[in-house]
C-alpha cells in the first residue's frame, strides 16, 4: 500500500494530530534539537502508516510511532 495515496476523514486527521502531539511529548523532543525536524517527520509517518493499516487506538497508535525514537525503544523494550 502506497503511503502517497492514503485519504483519511476529519475524524481520523483530528485523532492523528492527538497522537502526533503526545508521541512529541512523550518522546522529549525539544524545539531546538537540531534532529527535531528528523524526528517529528518520523513520527508522522510511522503514524501515517499505522493508521493506513486500519489502527485507530489512541495509545496503540501513539506506541507504535514512539518505536521510531531509538532512546524511546531501547527503553520500552527494558521494560519487557
Amino acid at each position: 500500500m502506497s503511503l502517497r495515496f492514503l485519504r483519511f476523514d476529519p475524524e481520523t486527521v483530528a485523532l492523528l494530530s492527538r497522537c502526533m502531539t503526545r508521541a512529541e511529548q512523550q518522546a522529549g523532543i525539544p524545539a531546538a534539537h537540531e534532529d527535531a525536524q528528523d524526528r517529528r517527520t518520523r513520527l508522522a509517518a510511522a503514524l501515517i502508516e499505522a493508521a493506513g493499516r486500519g489502527e485507530r487506538d489512541e495509545d496503540r497508535l501513539v506506541d507504535f510511532a514512539l518505536r521510531v525514537v531509538p532512546s524511546y525503544r531501547n527503553t520500552a523494550f527494558r521494560r519487557m
